[in-house]
């Protein structure tokens, strides 16, 4: 997606405006770590492209024979709707989290390293131990699971240095941290309008049928 945004300018549609982001880096595939359950099928299918796709840039992937914890390159563009949920949740100082269906708070700070003490002083209003599906978390801003960080860095969402200057403002500065932190709300403005045209599209096609 990164790679579609480097100093793209798109035409506006009517009634909003135009968005252009120039990012800093630009890649054509991401590793991915397969996880319990996946498929490469399933995989292509929760992002928008086809196993033979995946399988042109992975010669040695098995379609039979993939496993857990293998890892395996995927169109940088291509993100799943929970790839977005993460995304949308970013900020400076805390991210939001959807809680997964059948997560349990334990499941959630194991993953990423974070201590019930950051948890409880993040959501000191919430039942922490009876989470349901689709509730709202807050997260320290710089904790995510290996997935996570793979699709945010391999896509060419984030630069690595954004997880430590999170920790750290004073690594990048607090100036360049808002300016990552500003360039994740442009990719999501863009993606949205780009979304929207697309249903515009859809309907015209369905009326003119």
């Amino acid at each position: 997606m990164a790679a579609a945004l480097q100093q793209r300018a798109r035409a506006p549609a009517a009634g909003r405006r135009s968005v252009s982001v120039a990012a800093s880096f630009n890649v054509s595939v991401r590793p991915y770590t397969l996880r319990k359950g996946d498929t490469l099928e399933s995989i292509a299918k929760k992002r928008g492209f086809t196993v033979q796709q995946i399988t042109s840039i992975n010669h040695d992937a098995n379609p039979d024979k993939v496993k857990e914890g293998q890892t395996i390159l995927l169109p940088a563009s291509g993100l799943s709707s929970r790839d977005k949920e993460i995304l949308e949740g970013i900020g400076s100082v805390y991210r939001i989290y959807p809680v997964r269906k059948g997560e349990a708070l334990a499941d959630i700070i194991a993953k990423r390293s974070i201590t019930r003490a950051e948890i409880e002083a993040l959501n000191a209003n919430i039942k922490l131990d009876k989470l349901k599906e689709g509730q709202l978390l807050k997260l320290p801003a710089n904790k995510f699971t290996v997935r996570e960080r793979e699709m945010l860095i391999g896509s060419g969402i984030l630069p690595p240095e954004f997880f430590q200057a999170t920790k750290n403002p004073f690594v990048l500065g607090v100036g360049a941290l808002l300016m990552v932190c500003g360039f994740v709300m442009a990719w999501q403005r863009f993606y949205d309008e780009e979304s929207a045209d697309a249903d515009e599209e859809d309907e015209e096609r369905l009326a003119k049928a």
